[in-house]
């Protein structure tokens, strides 16, 4: 099913489609069973990688959520969402999500959000008081709002460091030198910084940086520095983009004399086979490098199998990636939000915001986090930790890190 309108609405009313129901045309005098969300995706521009593969998701559990009854502690009601597309432009989600919360009088926000946009939108939410749930941010500079990304410190840093680590101290790798390879922008730099100091904090000696520019066509330059230097081990935040042109530029130069390990997109993005072809892909991606994610196909975590089957079989979905599984937890968070919430005034939402937890276990917990999903003081994941994946040549995924999800030991391929 495609939804083409920029307004639409989802609820138990209409055909239903399996187990969950179609999309129905807000009536006049129905807003009191609705509940209004705003959502501010990037659907086009350089960032719609991620909301295309997850809007789809996000969308089939909100209609299971309204199909199931919805929100119960509110008599039911429906969730209705109110979208946005801010074109990758983190001005236009300025814009864009101050409409919605003035004009549409959405009673939540949420979206892509990456930190670009999180940092644009930041005085808005902070002058108009409106929570927002961010899918990709690794920071949250409003109050206002809080993210399922992962944490630029205790998140992406914490988990590549705790990876190296692992590959030098359990697995032998040879790891005495590290190249900040990392793309170019806030989120990218903010990693950056704590990654650089947990490392040289663990022993290991970073000889250099080969930052991406994000505006390149091209990252021959970037290769041809980290051959120069020929570290142990390549490490950072790599966009999808980035993370393409990075592995096309190994290829041209076919070195393999270093581990490129890093995260997430860049390295761990199902659709990277698609986007290098199976040759570069075969020669590059089995070699020598491993994704970090929080999610893979494989992973031993039974409600992450659970979705991964109800998006391929019942939403009948093209791409289950990251993307999706992360979409797809922010519709039960905003649930269990809309559940928890005294009333569905600001103030009590905000709270509910504080005290979500969706323990390891639960069904509704999709991402890979032994400690649950819960927001700390700073709204984002208390627990950030995340997998690493290394590819197979049939363009599987195997998790080899942490050890409780692992199905395979890391091999370096030369």
């Amino acid at each position: 099913m495609t939804i083409t309108r920029r307004e639409f609405a989802v609820g138990a009313s209409g055909v239903l489609l399996g187990s969950v129901a179609a999309p129905f045309v807000r009536r006049a005098g129905a807003a009191d069973s609705t509940i209004r969300i705003g959502v501010v995706n990037s659907m086009s521009g350089s960032l719609a990688a991620y909301a295309q593969e997850g809007q789809p998701a996000f969308e089939y559990v909100i209609k299971k959520i309204n199909a199931e009854g919805g929100i119960k502690s509110k008599g039911g009601a429906k969730i209705e969402l109110i979208q946005a597309d801010d074109t990758s432009q983190p001005a236009r989600t300025a814009t864009e999500a101050r409409r919605l919360i003035t004009e549409e009088k959405v009673q939540l926000l949420t979206g892509t959000i990456l930190s670009a946009q999180m940092l644009a939108l930041t005085p808005v939410l902070d002058e108009l008081k409106m929570p927002t749930l961010s899918v990709w941010a690794g920071g949250a500079r409003s109050n206002y709002m809080f993210t399922l990304g992962y944490p630029y410190d205790r998140g992406y840093a914490q988990s590549m460091h705790d990876f190296v680590v692992f590959l030098r101290d359990s697995e032998k790798f040879n790891i005495k030198t590290a190249v900040m390879g990392y793309s170019n922008y806030e989120a990218g730099q903010q990693v950056n910084k704590f990654l650089h100091e947990k490392l040289k904090a663990s022993g290991i000696e970073i000889i250099g940086e080969a930052p991406l520019d994000i505006k390149a066509q091209d990252q021959t330059s970037a290769m041809v520095r980290i051959r120069s230097l020929k570290p142990d081990v390549v490490v950072g935040l790599v966009t999808p983009r980035d993370g393409i042109l990075l592995h096309q530029a190994r290829y041209n130069l076919n070195y393999h004399g270093s581990i490129f390990c890093g995260g997430t997109g860049g390295y761990s993005d199902l659709s990277l086979w698609k986007d290098l072809g199976p040759e570069i892909g075969k020669a590059v991606l089995t070699k020598n490098l491993f994704g970090m994610t929080g999610f893979s196909p494989g992973a031993k975590v039974d409600s992450m199998q659970k979705i991964i089957t109800e998006l391929r079989d019942i939403a009948k979905l093209d791409r289950i990636g990251q993307g999706a599984i992360q979409y797809a937890q922010a519709g039960r968070v905003l649930q269990q939000v809309l559940e928890t919430s005294a009333s569905l005034e600001r103030d009590a939402l905000l709270d509910a915001f504080k005290k979500v937890n969706i323990p390891f276990g639960d069904p509704n917990l999709y991402v890979a986090k032994p400690k649950g999903l819960q927001f700390a003081d700073d709204r984002l994941l208390v627990d950030g930790s995340a997998m690493f994946i290394q590819w197979t040549p049939d363009q599987q995924q195997q998790v080899v890190f942490p050890k409780e999800f692992a199905q395979s030991p890391p091999r370096p391929r030369a």
